[in-house]
């Protein structure tokens, strides 16, 4: 089974895709809360969304971009969860990117990591509509990050269940897939099954509160649903609705890779090893502590890397942003961020890379070398 599957709409071609630098965003978001919602933009586009969810046939997570002034899909990709290993795609307007999307300056060449976490227990059918499946949004630290449904800016994010944001022009429609039963085909009762969405802040996170089962009827989808006059569909025990409502998306704000440093151990923070860089210009090292782990790095030779500054990583084979390092559970993780020449591991070309004591990864056939050195 593929574990990601790519539809790019409209005859974007990568091929020409101009990949210069990343222009300043100008204007005001193109959605704006309370004139055009991520619900209105969907409910005219759900036909396309739903067949990206059902295609999969896995669980994972469906992203659909949606052109938000043409109100139309712009292309979407679908990434399967692994059973004990990350899997993640790159949204950005470099033509390497997983979901590629063009014509919008507000966009970095790589603007967006969708990281998909190690597949739990999945017992098929019975599990119900596949919830579980866990995964991230990470921006990889773009000037205008992404937004939530009410414009709030985020840097990363951390999401149980369906989840929508906004990157310059584009609606990100994010959905785990697998689910037993499939998405009504019509819009509206649709929307009317989707569960509440809380975004909330880490630190204002409730923890108990996602064990709870949903009993207000008050959220966005409702009011929307009111407003076009629509009923809920009949509640039961075995409704595709009902067992949805009981479950409220969890979207939780956390901090992202929000500031370049060469030397990524903070002030009082857990050492837990370091990379070792290396190139025909030079040597250079990171500490990397366990905050900045959780937070991820960048290395590439972008000032807004966190290897900025690093003579061995300034060769121009080497991507502006080329990999994202980042702790995920007790592991930590290489992720190839769409880079032009890859990076590869005992030879062969990896997309996402377990980091094991002594590992070398190979950037842009061989032209810089990373070396993973933990502490215990």
């Amino acid at each position: 089974m593929k574990t990601r599957v790519i539809h790019l709409q409209e005859g974007q071609d990568r091929a020409v895709a101009r990949n210069l630098r990343t222009a300043v965003m100008v204007g005001k978001p193109q959605v704006v809360p309370g004139k055009r919602s991520a619900l209105e933009v969907l409910a005219h586009v759900w036909r396309d969304v739903r067949a990206v969810i059902t295609s999969l046939g896995a669980p994972g997570v469906a992203v659909v971009a949606v052109d938000t002034q043409r109100v139309r899909v712009a292309g979407s990709m679908c990434i399967a969860a692994k059973p004990g290993m990350v899997n993640a795609g790159i949204v950005g307007r470099h033509g390497q990117c997983d979901l590629f999307l063009e014509g919008d300056g507000a966009l970095s060449l790589r603007h967006l990591v969708v990281v998909v976490d190690p597949m739990t227990a999945w017992d098929g059918p019975a599990a119900g509509p596949g919830w579980d499946v866990r995964y991230r949004l990470i921006d990889l630290r773009t000037s205008g990050g992404f937004r939530d449904e009410a414009g709030r800016q985020l840097e990363a994010a951390t999401v149980e269940g369906p989840a929508f944001v906004f990157i310059g022009r584009y609606a990100l429609f994010c959905f785990p897939t697998g689910a037993a039963d499939a998405w009504p085909d019509d819009a509206k009762a649709a929307i009317a099954a989707l569960p509440e969405r809380s975004y909330s802040d880490e630190r204002d996170a409730e923890p108990d509160r996602w064990r709870r089962g949903r009993h207000a009827q008050t959220s966005s989808r409702d009011q929307w649903a009111e407003g076009s006059k629509v009923e809920d569909p009949e509640p039961s025990a075995d409704s595709f609705s009902s067992r949805r409502a009981s479950v409220i998306t969890r979207v939780t704000s956390v901090n992202g890779p929000a500031r370049a440093r060469i030397d990524a151990l903070g002030e009082g923070d857990e050492l837990l090893g370091t990379l070792e860089l290396q190139s025909r210009l030079g040597n250079d090292s990171v500490r990397v502590g366990a905050a900045g782990a959780e937070r991820g790095l960048l290395l590439g030779r972008y000032s807004r890397c966190d290897t900025a500054g690093a003579t061995s990583l300034s060769l121009e084979k080497i991507s502006r942003v080329h990999l994202l390092v980042v702790r995920i559970g007790d592991d930590i993780w290489a992720i190839d961020t769409a880079s032009t020449n890859g990076v590869a591991s005992g030879g062969t070309g990896v997309r996402v890379h377990r980091l094991q004591p002594g590992d070398e990864l190979s950037l842009a056939d061989g032209v810089g070398a990373v070396r993973w050195r933990p502490v215990h």
